[in-house]
Protein backbone atom coordinates (compact mmCIF):
# COMPACT_ATOMS: atom_id res chain seq x y z
CA UNK A 1 0.00 0.00 0.00
CA UNK A 2 2.51 2.47 0.93
CA UNK A 3 4.37 2.19 -2.64
CA UNK A 4 1.73 2.02 -4.44
CA UNK A 5 0.41 5.52 -2.71
CA UNK A 6 3.47 6.78 -3.11
CA UNK A 7 3.83 5.93 -7.14
CA UNK A 8 0.19 7.82 -7.46
CA UNK A 9 1.64 10.44 -6.16
CA UNK A 10 4.45 10.69 -8.46
CA UNK A 11 2.09 10.41 -11.39
CA UNK A 12 -0.75 13.15 -9.61
CA UNK A 13 2.25 15.85 -8.90
CA UNK A 14 4.32 15.61 -11.74
CA UNK A 15 0.65 15.92 -13.79
CA UNK A 16 1.79 12.46 -16.14
CA UNK A 17 -0.25 9.74 -17.45
CA UNK A 18 0.58 6.05 -16.62
CA UNK A 19 1.06 5.53 -20.28
CA UNK A 20 3.67 6.18 -22.94
CA UNK A 21 4.83 9.66 -23.69
CA UNK A 22 6.12 11.24 -26.70
CA UNK A 23 9.50 10.76 -27.21
CA UNK A 24 8.46 6.94 -26.69
CA UNK A 25 6.73 7.21 -30.13
CA UNK A 26 9.30 8.14 -31.79
CA UNK A 27 11.10 5.67 -31.04
CA UNK A 28 8.46 2.57 -31.82
CA UNK A 29 8.64 4.43 -35.34
CA UNK A 30 12.40 4.49 -35.80
CA UNK A 31 12.46 0.81 -34.60
CA UNK A 32 9.77 -0.07 -37.43
CA UNK A 33 10.95 1.97 -39.77
CA UNK A 34 14.44 0.26 -39.72
CA UNK A 35 12.47 -3.49 -39.33
CA UNK A 36 10.98 -2.55 -42.50
CA UNK A 37 13.61 -0.32 -44.47
CA UNK A 38 16.57 -2.80 -43.40
CA UNK A 39 14.21 -5.98 -45.00
CA UNK A 40 13.56 -3.80 -48.67
CA UNK A 41 16.84 -2.79 -48.57
CA UNK A 42 17.65 -6.93 -48.23
CA UNK A 43 15.44 -7.75 -51.17
CA UNK A 44 16.40 -4.84 -53.25
CA UNK A 45 20.06 -3.86 -52.89
CA UNK A 46 21.95 -6.43 -51.13
CA UNK A 47 24.41 -8.14 -53.66
CA UNK A 48 27.03 -10.04 -51.68
CA UNK A 49 26.91 -12.23 -49.30
CA UNK A 50 28.39 -10.57 -46.37
CA UNK A 51 25.84 -7.84 -47.02
CA UNK A 52 23.25 -10.60 -47.12
CA UNK A 53 24.71 -12.20 -43.64
CA UNK A 54 24.73 -8.46 -42.01
CA UNK A 55 21.36 -7.20 -43.36
CA UNK A 56 19.98 -10.83 -41.42
CA UNK A 57 21.70 -10.04 -38.90
CA UNK A 58 20.98 -6.47 -37.89
CA UNK A 59 17.57 -7.62 -38.16
CA UNK A 60 17.54 -10.52 -35.66
CA UNK A 61 18.60 -7.50 -33.40
CA UNK A 62 15.17 -5.32 -34.02
CA UNK A 63 13.35 -8.24 -33.74
CA UNK A 64 14.35 -8.33 -30.37
CA UNK A 65 14.04 -4.57 -29.62
CA UNK A 66 10.74 -4.02 -30.77
CA UNK A 67 9.52 -6.87 -28.90
CA UNK A 68 10.72 -5.90 -25.60
CA UNK A 69 9.94 -1.91 -26.55
CA UNK A 70 6.81 -2.19 -28.53
CA UNK A 71 4.75 -5.76 -27.96
CA UNK A 72 6.09 -6.34 -24.34
CA UNK A 73 3.85 -3.00 -22.86
CA UNK A 74 1.61 -2.89 -25.96
CA UNK A 75 0.30 -6.83 -24.35
CA UNK A 76 0.52 -4.82 -20.66
CA UNK A 77 -1.95 -2.16 -22.11
CA UNK A 78 0.37 0.66 -21.05
CA UNK A 79 0.96 2.80 -24.47
CA UNK A 80 -2.15 3.72 -24.95
CA UNK A 81 -5.51 3.82 -23.38
CA UNK A 82 -7.58 2.17 -25.76
CA UNK A 83 -7.28 -1.11 -25.52
CA UNK A 84 -7.42 -2.15 -29.35
CA UNK A 85 -4.91 0.21 -29.99
CA UNK A 86 -2.41 -1.92 -27.53
CA UNK A 87 -3.73 -5.08 -29.24
CA UNK A 88 -2.56 -3.73 -32.76
CA UNK A 89 1.21 -3.74 -32.05
CA UNK A 90 1.14 -6.91 -30.12
CA UNK A 91 0.44 -8.33 -33.74
CA UNK A 92 3.94 -7.83 -34.26
CA UNK A 93 4.35 -11.28 -32.96
CA UNK A 94 2.91 -12.90 -35.98
CA UNK A 95 4.80 -11.03 -38.22
CA UNK A 96 7.93 -12.45 -35.98
CA UNK A 97 6.81 -16.02 -36.86
CA UNK A 98 4.79 -16.60 -33.59
CA UNK A 99 1.83 -15.97 -32.02
CA UNK A 100 0.32 -13.00 -29.77
CA UNK A 101 -2.82 -15.26 -28.23
CA UNK A 102 -0.53 -18.14 -26.97
CA UNK A 103 2.16 -15.80 -25.72
CA UNK A 104 -0.23 -13.06 -23.90
CA UNK A 105 -1.78 -16.44 -22.15
CA UNK A 106 1.67 -17.56 -20.95
CA UNK A 107 2.94 -14.07 -19.72
CA UNK A 108 0.18 -12.55 -18.20
CA UNK A 109 -1.61 -15.35 -16.80
CA UNK A 110 0.66 -17.84 -15.60
CA UNK A 111 4.31 -15.32 -15.35
CA UNK A 112 3.19 -12.24 -14.00
CA UNK A 113 0.61 -14.19 -11.68
CA UNK A 114 3.26 -16.88 -10.54
CA UNK A 115 6.62 -15.65 -11.86
CA UNK A 116 9.42 -18.29 -11.02
CA UNK A 117 7.09 -20.85 -9.38
CA UNK A 118 7.62 -24.12 -11.29
CA UNK A 119 3.94 -25.43 -12.59
CA UNK A 120 2.66 -22.25 -12.40
CA UNK A 121 4.65 -20.05 -14.50
CA UNK A 122 5.62 -21.31 -17.88
CA UNK A 123 7.66 -18.78 -19.08
CA UNK A 124 10.11 -20.01 -16.67
CA UNK A 125 9.73 -24.05 -16.55
CA UNK A 126 9.95 -24.33 -20.26
CA UNK A 127 12.00 -27.74 -20.96
CA UNK A 128 13.40 -30.85 -18.65
CA UNK A 129 16.43 -30.26 -20.77
CA UNK A 130 17.71 -27.73 -18.78
CA UNK A 131 17.44 -27.82 -14.79
CA UNK A 132 17.49 -24.15 -13.27
CA UNK A 133 16.29 -24.48 -9.74
CA UNK A 134 17.00 -27.30 -6.96
CA UNK A 135 13.17 -27.50 -6.85
CA UNK A 136 13.11 -28.96 -9.80
CA UNK A 137 13.47 -33.00 -10.66
CA UNK A 138 17.19 -33.78 -11.33
CA UNK A 139 17.93 -35.96 -14.31
CA UNK A 140 20.88 -38.04 -15.26
CA UNK A 141 21.68 -35.56 -17.93
CA UNK A 142 21.38 -32.04 -16.20
CA UNK A 143 25.03 -32.82 -14.89
CA UNK A 144 26.58 -32.00 -18.28
CA UNK A 145 24.22 -29.23 -18.70
CA UNK A 146 26.51 -26.53 -18.08
CA UNK A 147 28.40 -28.11 -21.36
CA UNK A 148 25.34 -27.87 -23.68
CA UNK A 149 23.30 -25.47 -22.63
CA UNK A 150 25.47 -22.49 -23.91
CA UNK A 151 25.02 -23.51 -27.51
CA UNK A 152 21.47 -24.39 -27.11
CA UNK A 153 20.46 -21.33 -25.10
CA UNK A 154 21.42 -19.84 -28.75
CA UNK A 155 18.61 -22.14 -30.43
CA UNK A 156 15.88 -19.90 -28.09
CA UNK A 157 13.77 -18.17 -30.57
CA UNK A 158 13.96 -20.73 -33.45
CA UNK A 159 12.87 -23.30 -30.73
CA UNK A 160 10.27 -20.69 -29.57
CA UNK A 161 8.75 -20.25 -33.58
CA UNK A 162 9.31 -24.34 -34.57
CA UNK A 163 8.31 -25.80 -31.33
CA UNK A 164 7.33 -24.05 -28.77
CA UNK A 165 4.02 -22.68 -30.13
CA UNK A 166 2.36 -25.63 -30.96
CA UNK A 167 3.77 -27.42 -28.12
CA UNK A 168 1.37 -24.52 -25.75
CA UNK A 169 -1.55 -24.17 -28.46
CA UNK A 170 -2.08 -27.95 -28.57
CA UNK A 171 -1.67 -28.43 -24.91
CA UNK A 172 -4.78 -28.62 -22.69
CA UNK A 173 -2.66 -27.42 -19.60
CA UNK A 174 -1.48 -23.67 -19.18
CA UNK A 175 0.70 -23.86 -15.99
CA UNK A 176 -1.95 -24.38 -13.35
CA UNK A 177 -5.08 -23.98 -15.22
CA UNK A 178 -6.23 -27.64 -16.88
CA UNK A 179 -8.89 -28.32 -19.48
CA UNK A 180 -7.67 -25.20 -21.10
CA UNK A 181 -9.52 -25.24 -24.73
CA UNK A 182 -7.48 -22.89 -27.50
CA UNK A 183 -10.10 -21.51 -30.29
CA UNK A 184 -9.71 -23.17 -33.62
CA UNK A 185 -9.29 -20.01 -35.26
CA UNK A 186 -5.73 -19.04 -33.03
CA UNK A 187 -4.47 -22.19 -34.36
CA UNK A 188 -4.96 -21.34 -37.77
CA UNK A 189 -3.65 -17.73 -37.59
CA UNK A 190 -0.80 -19.38 -35.69
CA UNK A 191 -0.26 -21.55 -39.30
CA UNK A 192 -0.75 -18.84 -41.51
CA UNK A 193 1.58 -16.63 -39.19
CA UNK A 194 4.35 -19.03 -39.47
CA UNK A 195 3.60 -19.79 -43.14
CA UNK A 196 4.04 -16.43 -43.63
CA UNK A 197 6.90 -15.71 -41.75
CA UNK A 198 9.06 -18.36 -43.48
CA UNK A 199 8.30 -17.45 -46.49
CA UNK A 200 9.02 -13.67 -46.83
CA UNK A 201 11.83 -14.33 -44.64
CA UNK A 202 13.40 -17.50 -45.77
CA UNK A 203 11.61 -18.39 -49.30
CA UNK A 204 11.12 -15.12 -51.04
CA UNK A 205 14.88 -13.98 -50.29
CA UNK A 206 16.23 -16.94 -51.75
CA UNK A 207 13.96 -17.02 -55.03
CA UNK A 208 14.97 -12.69 -55.05
CA UNK A 209 18.31 -12.84 -53.95
CA UNK A 210 21.73 -13.62 -55.91
CA UNK A 211 23.11 -16.19 -53.79
CA UNK A 212 21.47 -19.93 -53.46
CA UNK A 213 19.48 -21.18 -50.87
CA UNK A 214 21.92 -22.49 -48.21
CA UNK A 215 23.69 -18.90 -48.33
CA UNK A 216 20.47 -17.41 -47.18
CA UNK A 217 19.15 -20.21 -44.78
CA UNK A 218 22.71 -19.63 -43.34
CA UNK A 219 21.68 -15.83 -42.74
CA UNK A 220 18.82 -16.92 -41.41
CA UNK A 221 20.33 -19.26 -38.63
CA UNK A 222 22.41 -16.07 -37.53
CA UNK A 223 19.65 -13.75 -37.78
CA UNK A 224 18.05 -16.48 -34.82
CA UNK A 225 21.82 -16.90 -33.03
CA UNK A 226 21.79 -13.34 -33.05
CA UNK A 227 18.05 -12.75 -31.51
CA UNK A 228 18.41 -15.38 -28.78
CA UNK A 229 21.66 -14.11 -27.39
CA UNK A 230 19.94 -10.59 -26.82
CA UNK A 231 16.61 -12.09 -25.63
CA UNK A 232 18.35 -14.36 -23.29
CA UNK A 233 20.44 -11.36 -21.75
CA UNK A 234 17.15 -9.66 -20.56
CA UNK A 235 15.17 -12.55 -19.32
CA UNK A 236 18.01 -14.54 -17.68
CA UNK A 237 19.12 -11.55 -16.13
CA UNK A 238 16.36 -10.32 -14.74
CA UNK A 239 14.65 -14.28 -13.47
CA UNK A 240 16.96 -16.77 -13.32
CA UNK A 241 20.17 -15.46 -12.62
CA UNK A 242 22.63 -16.85 -9.96
CA UNK A 243 21.07 -15.20 -7.33
CA UNK A 244 18.01 -16.28 -8.69
CA UNK A 245 15.27 -18.53 -6.07
CA UNK A 246 12.41 -20.28 -6.88
CA UNK A 247 9.72 -19.95 -4.01
CA UNK A 248 7.22 -22.65 -3.97
CA UNK A 249 3.87 -23.25 -2.04
CA UNK A 250 3.24 -25.40 1.17
CA UNK A 251 0.80 -28.31 0.81
CA UNK A 252 -1.74 -25.75 1.32
CA UNK A 253 -1.15 -23.86 -1.63
CA UNK A 254 0.18 -21.04 -0.09
CA UNK A 255 3.52 -18.95 0.44
CA UNK A 256 4.68 -16.94 3.43
CA UNK A 257 4.81 -14.05 1.74
CA UNK A 258 2.11 -11.27 -0.01
CA UNK A 259 2.31 -10.75 -3.59
CA UNK A 260 4.02 -7.46 -3.98
CA UNK A 261 7.20 -9.08 -1.88
CA UNK A 262 6.86 -12.16 -3.65
CA UNK A 263 7.50 -9.90 -7.28
CA UNK A 264 10.65 -8.41 -5.75
CA UNK A 265 12.29 -11.77 -4.22
CA UNK A 266 11.53 -13.56 -7.75
CA UNK A 267 12.87 -10.14 -9.55
CA UNK A 268 16.03 -8.52 -10.40
CA UNK A 269 16.97 -5.53 -11.79
CA UNK A 270 20.34 -4.94 -14.37
CA UNK A 271 22.28 -2.45 -15.25
CA UNK A 272 19.83 0.04 -13.20
CA UNK A 273 21.90 3.34 -13.95
CA UNK A 274 22.34 2.92 -17.47
CA UNK A 275 20.18 4.91 -19.83
CA UNK A 276 20.90 3.41 -23.36
CA UNK A 277 20.44 -0.21 -21.39
CA UNK A 278 17.17 1.25 -20.15
CA UNK A 279 16.13 3.00 -23.31
CA UNK A 280 17.15 -0.11 -25.59
CA UNK A 281 15.54 -3.07 -23.59
CA UNK A 282 12.46 -0.95 -22.96
CA UNK A 283 13.03 -0.71 -19.19
CA UNK A 284 13.43 -4.44 -19.43
CA UNK A 285 16.37 -4.28 -17.07
CA UNK A 286 14.40 -1.90 -14.39
CA UNK A 287 12.45 -5.65 -13.80
CA UNK A 288 10.85 -5.15 -10.61
CA UNK A 289 9.27 -2.24 -10.92
CA UNK A 290 7.27 -3.58 -13.57
CA UNK A 291 6.31 -6.88 -12.16
CA UNK A 292 5.17 -4.65 -9.77
CA UNK A 293 3.34 -2.06 -11.83
CA UNK A 294 3.22 -3.98 -15.07
CA UNK A 295 0.50 -1.44 -16.70
CA UNK A 296 2.78 1.35 -16.36
CA UNK A 297 5.03 2.45 -19.76
CA UNK A 298 8.59 1.45 -19.23
CA UNK A 299 9.54 5.44 -19.73
CA UNK A 300 8.67 5.70 -16.37
CA UNK A 301 10.32 2.84 -14.84
CA UNK A 302 13.49 4.77 -14.03
CA UNK A 303 11.89 7.55 -11.80
CA UNK A 304 9.36 4.41 -10.52
CA UNK A 305 12.53 2.40 -9.51
CA UNK A 306 14.02 4.71 -7.01
CA UNK A 307 10.62 5.06 -5.17
CA UNK A 308 10.27 1.03 -4.80
CA UNK A 309 13.82 1.12 -3.93
CA UNK A 310 13.24 3.47 -1.39
CA UNK A 311 10.35 2.04 -0.18
CA UNK A 312 11.94 -1.54 -0.01
CA UNK A 313 14.63 -0.20 2.33
CA UNK A 314 11.88 1.50 4.61
CA UNK A 315 10.36 -2.03 4.98
CA UNK A 316 13.59 -3.97 5.31
CA UNK A 317 12.69 -5.72 2.10
CA UNK A 318 15.61 -6.81 -0.06
CA UNK A 319 15.53 -5.39 -2.99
Amino acid sequence: PTVKRRVNEYFEENKLSRHARGSYFVKIILLVVLYVGLYFNLLLNVKSTWGIYLSYASIGVLVVLIFLNVVHDAAHEAIFKNKKANRVLVHFLELFGTNNYIWRMRHLESHHIYPNMFGYDVDIKQSSIVRIADNSPYLKFHRFQHLYMPLLYFSYTLNWTLIRDFKDIFDNEMGPKKGVRHPFVQVVILITAKLFYFFYMLVLPAIVLPVGFWTVFGAFIVMHLISSLIALLALISSHVGENAVFPQPDIEGKLPHTWAEHQLIVTSDFAPNSKLVTSLMGGFNLHVVHHLFPSVSHSHYPALTKIVRQAAADFGITY
